[in-house]
């Protein structure tokens, strides 16, 4: 060891240094990782159109589907020539105006940058991206490679409790949580005495009784001491929130009429504020599974936990601290269950399911998916969904990753059945209640109706102009719903593939979820969950009119219970977030269209003979009375 020079020691290295070596790193590999491989090409293109988890080569690019202004289909407020004849026009403008060679994203490191170059970088304001929540608008003249790849890292306040492999994976620029947001952009004249947000306590649980108007809203804050209410903070946040909307995806959403909110499915019952679900992924928010108002599961980092609807201390149903894959830690990005199975799907490609059926204490069991290629860019898990087989009686999941392939697995063997590879990764899929389709989605900004034996598509639907996170078949097997990061909703009726049955834009965020109603849970709701404050709850006999249920904080996830009764919605905000369950209201009326038709997926006499109904003919009849509830 050579001697050091005791007169001049070695000084510390200055703040700036230590910004301008994380930025020389930086620069050397821009691209957030979304797994854990170190080696990466430096030939890859590393700007996508939205942010996101996949990475995509250059020589998949062309492959790629490419969506022409020629197929959009007509939103249903539009006459569709109409449409077709302006949009492309529309569209040209936009793109034409935002159209630039390159940006730099510096500006936000100066004092870094003078450290190295002795003069000041600034970011020309022309040059600089707009972002939304999960879309990120690059110059024009950017291929767009992949819309799945993450747009920034962030330190989130939880992370420390995942040790230093934690990698979370989130949206650079996600609505800011309401307690910042309350703090930094709500201006009161009496200011020097502004009651913060932050550290106000909270009960264990928010019910209906409790519910005080401007004194106590559903998630426990007092906005009157505040000397404000709670609709002029959600006018602010609306107003600020629009504001960041790319030009091109306002363009896209002033062409489609907005859904009339008149409905009143659902009305507020309780927020459990004890639990609180963990967002590991931006753009991945299935986190929250629930099979009864008995049990009710949500993922928190490496655990997956089971509530009820009361909100009773949870407990463990599987901890997977101790699991790790080639080094790294059991991150839970995404969930499901059903009577018999919960499963969840993991960062490297890792699940864990357990029997929920089982008398005894069933340990879980840990897999790994089949045929896991280590040329693969990332093999996180997005999306799952379990169904029925059609040649056997056990369950199936299907597996949706990000090394773009599906997979089948069957449950109760642990052994994978299928394996069908696609052109980008896959984001999401829906298989029919009979069996033969499915409805595959993810960064090819197609919709694939596929054949479910094979895999093969034997449908391409164009409708979206980004990358495609949710879908679902309804119970009825004839309605398809989809949404992508361009904000918009698309229903399909499985009758005729050459036209959207409706076309719908979001409420403000990017739709993260779109889940049907089940079969016997009264008139027939398309549930749309979005990344940040809003879930929608849509008419699924017309589609043209929906209730908007608004809340404060970032969605993981929503569920609902198989008789229909109770939709669950995860809120992770830091300070205000919990499990809000929302109860069925106006069973008694009837809602049909026409007197022949039926409110519900099928008529209420063809109920009996459907094992997915969960409650019979006479406790249908008296759903609403909180029978229930009653003390004996």
């Amino acid at each position: 060891m050579a001697s050091q020079d005791i007169a001049n020691p070695p000084q510390p290295p200055s703040p700036n240094g230590i910004s301008a070596a994380s930025i020389l790193a930086t620069l050397a590999d821009s691209r957030p990782l979304t797994s854990h491989e170190e080696e990466e090409e430096d030939e890859e293109l590393d700007d996508d159109v939205s942010g996101g988890i996949a990475l995509a080569v250059q020589e998949q690019v062309a492959s790629y589907p490419i969506l022409h202004s020629s197929n959009m289909a007509a939103p249903h407020s539009v006459e569709a020539g109409d449409f077709l004849q302006h949009y492309p026009l529309l569209m040209t403008d936009v793109m034409a105006e935002a159209g630039l060679e390159t940006y730099s994203g510096m500006d936000q490191h100066a004092a870094a940058l003078e450290y190295l170059s002795m003069t000041q970088i600034p970011t020309p304001a022309s040059l600089a991206p707009s972002i939304a929540d999960g879309l990120l608008t690059l110059p024009s003249t950017i291929s767009p490679t992949s819309l799945h790849e993450a747009m920034s890292y962030e330190a989130d306040s939880e992370s420390a409790s995942f040790g230093q492999n934690w990698s979370g994976v989130q949206d650079g620029d996600k609505f800011q949580d309401i307690s910042t947001f309350y703090r930094q952009h709500i201006h009161h004249p009496n200011s020097g005495t502004l009651i913060s947000l932050e550290g106000a306590r909270r009960p264990s649980s928010i019910c209906r009784e409790d519910l005080r108007g401007d004194s106590c809203d559903y998630q426990g804050i007092d906005w009157s001491v505040r000397r404000t209410t709670r609709s002029t903070i959600r006018a602010e946040r609306t107003s600020y929130e629009s504001n960041r909307i790319p030009s091109r995806l306002q363009a896209l959403r002033s062409v489609i009429a907005p859904t009339r909110d008149t409905e009143n499915f659902f009305s507020f019952r309780r927020m459990n504020t004890q639990h609180r679900a963990f967002i590991h992924h931006f753009q991945l928010r299935n986190l929250l599974a629930s099979t009864s108002r008995n049990d009710v599961f949500y993922a928190t980092g490496d655990q997956v936990n089971r509530t009820d609807a009361s909100g009773t201390y949870d407990n463990v149903t599987m901890d997977l601290s101790r699991e790790f894959t080639e080094g790294y830690r059991f991150m839970v990005t995404t969930l499901a269950a059903s009577d018999d199975i919960l499963i969840a799907g993991g960062f490297e490609g890792e699940y864990a399911l357990t029997d929920l059926s089982s008398a005894s204490d069933t340990k879980y069991t840990v897999g790994r998916i089949a045929g896991r290629s280590r040329n693969a860019k990332s093999h996180i898990m997005n999306h799952m969904h379990l169904f029925n087989s059609r040649h056997s009686y056990t369950p199936q999941v299907a597996f949706c990753s990000n090394d773009e392939q599906l997979r089948i697995l069957d449950c109760y063997t642990n052994t994978f059945t299928h394996s069908f590879h696609y052109s980008a990764p896959v984001n999401c899929s829906a298989t029919s209640p009979n069996g033969r389709m499915r409805v595959v989605v993810g960064d090819f900004f197609e919709t694939l109706i596929t054949n479910a034996e094979t895999g093969q598509p034997f449908e391409r639907l164009h409708t979206h102009d980004d990358g495609i996170f949710a879908c679902d078949w309804a119970d009825d097997g004839i309605h398809v719903a989809t949404a992508a990061q361009d904000t918009s909703i698309v229903i399909w009726d499985a009758r005729n593939w050459s036209e959207p049955l409706r076309v719908m834009h979001s409420e403000l965020s990017v739709p993260r979820c779109v889940k049907f109603s089940p079969v016997g849970g009264g008139p027939r709701v398309l549930v749309s969950a979005e990344a940040d404050d809003y879930v929608s709850i849509i008419d699924a006999q017309t589609f043209e009119s929906k209730q908007v249920f608004d809340y404060f904080g970032r969605t993981a996830g929503i569920s609902m219970t198989r008789d229909g009764s109770s939709l669950f919605i995860a809120n992770v905000d830091p300070h205000y977030g919990g499990i809000i369950e929302l109860e069925r209201c106006a069973w008694g009326e009837q809602k049909s269209i026409t007197p022949n038709s039926c409110c519900d997926w099928m008529m209420d006499e063809e109920m009996h003979l459907d094992n997915r109904v969960v409650c019979g003919w006479r406790e249908r009849q008296r759903r609403g009375l909180n029978l229930g509830e009653l003390m004996v």
